[in-house]
C-alpha cells in the first residue's frame, strides 16, 4: 500500500505555487548573495592573517639581528632573546594574539613570547615544535591544532656573516581567535538575516501571488457567473493594463461576445426556421384534413389539395436544402480543395446561363481587366454569383435589367451586380444578409425564397477571406460588391519550338 504524498505542488492551489516560487526565488538568491560575502570576507580575513604573521615574522628577525644576536648558532638563547622580545615595543604591539616562538637550529624549543594578556589561553602553552618547517626560505601553513584551524608562518634565521647559515629558526603562530569571533558573529547575523528574508520573501511572494492572480480570479467568478447566469456578463477591469493578463480579459470579454452573438444567432435562426416550417406545415395540415373530409369523392378537391401539398412540400425541401448550404458555407477549409479559378470565366458563364432563363431581361457584363484569378472552389464562385443574380431578377420591378461589372482594385477582385428595381431603404441595407431576413415580406413571398441566399452568399465570401456589401437607392437601384483576394498569374516561359 503507497501512502499519499504530503507535500505536492500539482496538487496545490495557483496562488500557493507563485508564494512558494517568488519566495523560494528571493531566499534563495538572498542566501547566494550572503554566502557570496560570507566567502569574500572571509578570504580577505585570512589573507590578512597572512600578512599579519609575515610582519611578525619579520619584526622578530629584525629585532634580534639589531640587538647582535645573529653571529653564531649560540648566541640564539633564551637568556639573550628575551630581554629583546619584552623591551621591543614594535615587535609586542606585532604579536597582538599571536605566539612567537624561537627555535635553534636543530629545530629544538627555545622558548615561546605571547603579550601579556594572553599568556593564560591554551594555545600560548601548546608545544608547536611538532609543526615547525626547516626550509630555508619563509613558509606559510594553516594547520589544525587541538581542533582550532592556525595560521603559522616560519623563517630561519640566518648568520649575520655569510647571510647563509642557519643557527635558528623563529615561527608565528596565530590561533584566528578573532578571526574565527567575527566569522561567527557574520554567519549568526547571517542567519538571522536570513529568517528575516524568509519572512519577507514570503509575504511578499503572498503579495505578488495576489495581485497578479486577482484578475484570473475575478475571470474564474466571472465564467462561474456565466455558467449559472447567462452570456452577459463581463469582466470589468479596473485598470487599463498592457500586459499578459491584461489582454487575456480583453481576448475573454470578445470570446464572451462572439459566443453570446452566436447562441444568439442560433436562437433567432430556429426560431425563424420554426416559423417558416410552420407555414407550409399547416397548409399541408389543412389541404390533408380537406381531403380527408371531401377529397375522397370529389376530384376537384383532391386534385386543387395535392397540388398545393406538393407546392409547399417543394417549399420545405428548398428551404431544408438552403438551411444545409448554410451550414456547410459556415465550415469552408481554407487548406481542402482550392482551386484555382478564373472570376471573369465563371461570371460569363452565370451570365449566359441567365440569358437562357430570362429571355426578357437585359444581362449585361463590363470587364476592366481580364484573367483575374482567385483561390476558391468554383462550384461555391458559381453559387455565390448565382445567388446574388438570381435576387436581382426577383427584385428587378419593372427594369429587366441586370449589369455585371468586373474589376481589380489593390490586390483584390470586384464583382458587382446591380438591378435597377425596388431598391433598399437605408435603415434596411445593412439587415439583407440576416438569416430569414426579406425586406418587403409579403412581396418576397409571391417571388418566392426564404431570405437565406444573402446569407449563404456572405458566409461562403468571408470563407475565402473575402467581402460582400450592398449599396443602394430607394426605388431607383440595388448594387451588390464582393471582393476576393487576386492571385497573381506569372507568365509561362514559351517553349522552343
Amino acid at each position: 500500500m503507497t501512502t499519499p504524498n504530503t507535500f505536492s505542488l500539482k496538487s496545490r492551489s495557483l496562488k500557493f505555487k507563485w508564494t512558494f516560487g517568488a519566495s523560494a526565488a528571493i531566499f534563495l538568491t538572498f542566501f547566494l548573495f550572503s554566502f557570496a560575502i560570507y566567502q569574500g570576507i572571509g578570504s580577505m580575513l585570512l589573507d590578512e592573517k597572512d600578512s599579519t604573521v609575515k610582519s611578525a615574522a619579520l619584526a622578530a628577525s629584525v629585532a634580534i639581528s639589531n640587538a647582535g644576536l645573529t653571529n653564531s648558532a649560540s648566541d640564539i638563547t633564551n637568556t639573550n632573546i628575551g630581554p629583546v622580545v619584552t623591551q621591543n615595543l614594535e615587535l609586542r604591539s606585532r604579536l597582538e594574539d599571536q605566539v612567537l616562538v624561537f627555535y635553534d637550529k636543530d629545530g629544538k624549543l627555545i622558548e615561546q613570547y605571547t603579550a601579556g594578556r594572553y599568556n593564560d589561553n591554551a594555545y600560548a602553552k601548546y608545544d608547536y615544535s611538532s609543526y615547525l618547517v626547516k626550509q630555508p626560505t619563509g613558509t606559510i601553513s594553516k594547520p589544525t591544532v587541538q581542533g582550532q584551524q592556525m595560521v603559522m608562518y616560519e623563517m630561519p634565521i640566518t648568520s649575520s656573516e655569510d647571510n647563509a647559515t642557519i643557527i635558528g629558526y623563529i615561527q608565528v603562530v596565530n590561533p584566528m581567535t578573532s578571526y574565527n569571533s567575527m566569522m561567527g558573529k557574520l554567519l549568526a547575523t547571517m542567519f538571522l538575516l536570513g529568517a528575516v528574508a524568509l519572512f519577507i520573501s514570503g509575504m511578499l511572494g503572498y503579495l505578488l501571488a495576489q495581485n497578479f492572480l486577482n484578475p484570473l480570479t475575478k475571470m474564474a467568478k466571472t465564467m462561474n457567473d456565466i455558467r449559472n447566469n447567462g452570456f452577459q456578463k463581463r469582466i470589468e477591469p479596473t485598470v487599463i493594463t498592457k500586459d499578459e493578463i491584461g489582454e487575456l480579459t480583453l481576448v475573454f470579454n470578445d470570446m464572451m461576445t462572439q459566443i453570446e452573438r452566436s447562441f444568439e444567432q442560433q436562437k433567432q435562426f430556429v426560431e425563424d426556421a420554426s416559423h417558416e416550417l410552420r407555414t407550409p406545415v399547416q397548409i399541408m395540415e389543412g389541404h390533408l384534413k380537406l381531403l380527408n373530409r371531401w377529397g375522397k369523392s370529389d376530384p376537384d378537391v383532391l386534385d386543387e389539395s395535392l397540388n398545393a401539398s406538393l407546392t409547399e412540400l417543394e417549399r420545405m425541401k428548398k428551404l431544408v436544402q438552403e438551411m444545409l448550404d448554410l451550414s456547410r458555407a459556415e465550415q469552408i477549409s481554407q487548406t481542402k480543395e482550392l482551386q484555382l479559378v478564373c472570376v471573369n470565366d465563371v461570371l460569363e458563364q452565370v451570365r449566359r446561363n441567365f440569358e437562357v432563363m430570362h429571355e426578357d431581361f437585359a444581362f449585361t457584363l463590363t470587364e476592366d481587366n481580364k484573367n483575374l484569378h482567385a483561390m476558391i472552389q468554383h462550384n461555391h464562385l458559381e453559387q455565390i454569383l448565382i445567388i446574388i443574380a438570381d435576387n436581382a431578377v426577383k427584385y428587378s420591378g419593372d427594369g429587366k435589367q441586370v449589369d455585371m461589372h468586373i474589376y481589380k482594385e489593390a490586390n483584390q477582385i470586384k464583382v458587382s451586380i446591380k438591378d435597377y428595381g425596388v431598391g433598399i431603404s437605408p435603415d434596411e441595407i445593412d439587415k439583407i444578409f440576416n438569416r430569414f431576413y426579406r425586406v418587403d415580406k409579403a412581396r418576397s413571398r409571391e417571388v418566392g425564397g426564404n431570405g437565406l441566399g444573402l446569407a449563404i452568399a456572405k458566409e461562403l465570401v468571408s470563407g475565402y477571406l473575402g467581402t460582400i456589401q450592398a449599396e443602394s437607392e430607394d426605388s431607383v437601384s440595388t448594387t451588390i460588391t464582393i471582393s476576393l483576394p487576386l492571385i497573381e498569374q506569372k507568365d509561362e516561359p514559351k517553349k522552343d519550338e
